[in-house]
């Protein structure tokens, strides 16, 4: 990521400016500047690398790392950023901690926020809540269907900020939280209530959101209705914005979700996944309307799917569509006699029924491998998708009698008369039934008639659909958006942030790239190694939006906030701009990366970016050695080394740091190496690297062979810091600088506005260095010298400050 050189060269152009003022060179009173207005300023979004963007794979397929200020990769995903004040603030969940979805054993991370002045320097805060509790995990754990998409919108009103975050173990779907600050914490209030029909506690019911808030200050909660097969629905939230007003509407859409709303010049835009996909890659598309209750208009609209034809229910794609009445039904029996018709877009039949509120039992000859002529495909809120066979084979044309008993603690599934399958279920029943048809597979079936009793034999519901359609929710006709990308990018739309400048507003698009190329069999892979796109969208003449170009980089000029303190980081670096991951340390696969001494000093730490992969874990610990080179190989003296355990070993790509128990004296071209192994065989290790050749102080080196031989990998850097504190003048190198005459200790080498470790900075592009020195008490003609020396080396020094900064920004890695 491009990095803006703001902070460092105010602070050089602050301290050369009180020189000369204090000198008497320059006119004006020795007093504060006065506070900045909102600057404006250039900044440059880099996605992806100098690649660009292969949707069929490759080395840019997952784009670049965002690293925070102190070097760790951002771990915050599928929420938003949002601007409050001078500041930009991300918040996302986070998988750090290992969460997979569905990954039974897996905890849940919680929910992260990081603040930024100008989208490109991002420092991490506290988790906005304490996930770690019994009670967070049991809500949200790997056991559990998750807990996702942290939204926050700021109630000016009553001067809080409020957040919704998506559960999955109460009726509603959603959790609300509120604070007094941006970054937290937040606490929890009482569950929110919406007025649209709910299905079962802790069933699959509704799932992405986004809270809007409209230019009156009224507020309205977008989110993804999964009882209507992935419709999405706007409801205008109450005056707190924590829960809802009893106002609502149907956008009309179909397999969908991730919506997010925003307003232009008076129209109202809804982006949203089309298709909906679980962590994988998917487009994005939107619809249009004059309020944020619709009636939202795409580029075209469909029939619902369902109509009467020869006095029975003819169903064609269309989703699913419930009973009106049932709300309350608990145990239920239904009994549906349907005939078998062939999909639209392949060559098998599958017909649907749902019921208890968030189980569905897809019946048909879909080609399952264990299962290819006939199969019962399970799915049940909180359990993963199961296959299991039917008692025969089933034919295109081929009329059943199905029925499915949801009793108790057990569902007992039959076909014409046969049992075939009994199955626990994963929550209690609870309301409405109805029939499902994929929308995207154009599935069909004809429903001759249907029938639903209580577990006593009291009927419910009967119907043979020769009054019509009177007794079903089908919604209106489904609309189809506009489609603006097929691949979000690589991955799937967050939200969409109007940001006001001084010349118009920016929309910037967000997008979650998803790790969808490492699946495991316990879960949907690492996806705190998932990465950001973020672009502004653009307009034609008639407000449709422009196809989304998925450009490595975007430059944007955005109002910007005061420049971030910035922390100490190793006065060696590789550098955070452009990195990629992988993940391959194991197996007698080692990897290192040299770096030679610019000037004396000593040597005190170094750091290394590594990550677990997914589950299963690496069977052995993560091994870290740094070696003092003495020849061109990876060979020499091996100063101190370091074995972190896998448990301690971050999901997301951070810092392992190896802190010398003593300090190392070294001297200018002492060349050394991190080398970084792993007993464990099978399960890797990961690791961040730049292709862009802009370190040329070290070599990445690889051996696949236990570290016996070794190969350089041309042009690669590895992502690594070292930690030298340069030599004080008069002092043996190791040693604890002295005090100075009626004061305290220096620093050894201190610049301005820095600190020892980063005096002596060997740049990842030239290997420079630049120090800074200290001067004693002097007289007052000694010091008005001094102080013109002073201002003479702080103008360098500003040159070289802004030199590095700017050969910093300019990696093409």
């Amino acid at each position: 990521m491009k990095k803006s050189p703001r902070g460092a060269l105010r602070t050089a152009s602050g301290i050369v400016a009180g020189v000369l003022i204090t000198a008497g060179l320059m006119a004006g009173p020795a007093m504060a500047a006065p506070p900045e207005a909102t600057d404006e300023e250039t900044v440059t979004l880099v996605n992806r690398d100098q690649d660009g963007y292969n949707p069929q794979g490759g080395s840019a397929r997952d784009g670049v790392v965002r690293f925070d200020v102190d070097g760790n990769a951002i771990d915050a995903h599928d929420g938003q950023i949002l601007r409050y004040g001078d500041m930009y603030y991300l918040y996302g969940t986070t998988y750090g901690c290992g969460f997979q979805w569905q990954a039974v054993g897996s905890e849940f991370c919680g929910v992260a926020v990081y603040s930024s002045p100008d989208l490109v320097n991002w420092q991490a805060h506290e988790p906005l809540f304490d996930a770690s509790t019994a009670e967070w995990q049991e809500r949200c754990g790997g056991t559990t269907y998750g807990c996702f998409r942290p939204h926050v919108a700021y109630n000016a009103e009553d001067d809080q900020y409020v957040m919704w975050l998506n559960v999955y173990d109460n009726v509603v779907g959603y959790r609300v939280f509120t604070s007094d600050s941006p970054l937290g914490p937040f606490a929890e209030i009482d569950e929110p209530t919406l007025a649209s029909p709910q299905g079962a506690e802790g069933g699959v019911n509704y799932g992405d959101h986004q809270i809007f808030i409209d230019d009156d200050g009224a507020a309205y909660l977008a989110y993804t209705d999964w009882l209507r097969g992935g419709d999405i629905i706007v409801e205008k939230l109450n005056d707190d914005y924590t829960s809802g007003s009893g106002e609502w509407s149907r956008v009309n859409l179909r397999s969908t979700e991730a919506p997010s709303i925003f307003k232009r010049d008076g129209t109202y835009y809804l982006t949203y996944s089309d298709p909906n996909r679980g962590y994988q890659t998917t487009g994005t598309a939107y619809v249009t309307a004059d309020s944020p209750l619709g009636p939202w208009n795409g580029t075209s609209a469909a029939s619902d799917g369902w109509n009467i034809t020869d006095g029975a229910l003819q169903i064609e794609g269309g989703g699913v569509g419930l009973s009106k009445d049932g709300e309350e039904w608990g145990d239920v029996i239904i009994k549906a006699n349907v005939t078998m018709r062939q999909a639209a877009n392949g060559d098998y039949s599958q017909f649907g029924i749902a019921f208890g509120g968030g189980y569905q039992w897809l019946i048909g000859n879909y080609g399952h491998a264990a299962a290819p002529g006939g199969n019962l495909t399970k799915l049940r809120p909180n359990a993963g998708l199961e296959v299991v066979a039917t008692p025969s084979l089933l034919a295109v044309g081929q009329t059943l009698d199905v029925e499915i008993r949801a009793v108790g603690d057990t569902i007992t599934t039959l076909i014409d008369g046969q049992i075939f399958d009994t199955t626990a279920r994963t929550t209690e029943f609870s309301g409405r039934v109805g029939f499902r048809q994929d929308v995207n597979g154009g599935e069909r079936v004809t429903v001759n008639s249907v029938s639903v009793t209580d577990a006593l034999g009291n009927l419910l519901l009967e119907d043979d659909f020769s009054a019509g359609l009177a007794k079903w929710d089908r919604g209106g006709a489904i609309i189809t958006g506009t489609n603006i990308t097929t691949t979000s990018c690589g991955g799937q739309p967050t939200d969409v942030l109007p940001i006001e400048t001084s010349t118009g507003t920016i929309y910037l698009y967000q997008s979650d790239v998803w790790s969808d190329g490492q699946k495991s069999s316990a879960g949907q892979g690492n996806q705190a190694v998932a990465k950001h796109y973020w672009q502004p969208l653009e307009f034609d003449e008639q407000g449709g939006i422009a196809p989304i170009d998925c450009d490595a980089r975007h430059d944007v000029t955005i109002p910007v906030g005061p420049a971030l303190d910035l922390p100490e980081r190793g006065a060696i670096s590789s550098g955070d701009d452009e990195f990629l991951t992988h993940w391959d340390i194991a197996g007698g696969r080692e990897r290192a990366q040299t770096f030679a001494v610019a000037a004396e000093g000593s040597l005190t730490a170094v750091r290394f970016t590594a990550f677990q992969r997914d589950r299963p874990a690496p069977t052995g610990p993560l091994e870290i050695e740094l070696r003092r080179l003495t020849g061109d190989e990876v060979e020499g003296e091996v100063i101190q080394q370091l074995s972190v355990p896998q448990s301690e070993v971050s999901y997301a790509a951070e810092w392992i740091e190896l802190e010398l128990d003593e300090a190392v004296e070294v001297g200018a071209g002492d060349r050394f190496a991190i080398v970084v192994s792993t007993p464990s065989t099978s399960r890797p290790y990961g690791f961040a690297y730049n292709d862009a050749a802009s370190f040329t102080g070290g070599e990445a080196l690889i051996s696949q062979d236990g570290g016996a031989t070794w190969s350089v990998e041309q042009g690669r850097v590895l992502h690594f810091e070292a930690d030298i504190a340069p030599a004080v003048p008069g002092e043996e190198p190791g040693e604890e600088p002295g005090e100075e005459p009626g004061g305290e200790s220096a620093g050894p080498g201190a610049l301005p506005g820095g600190s020892g470790a980063n005096a002596t900075a060997v740049n990842a592009s030239n290997g420079e260095s630049g120090l800074a020195s200290t001067g004693g008490e002097l007289s007052v003609v000694a010091a008005v010298s001094a102080l013109l020396l002073l201002a003479l080396g702080s103008a360098l020094w500003f040159g070289s400050a802004r030199r590095r900064a700017l050969l910093g920004t300019e990696s093409d890695a």
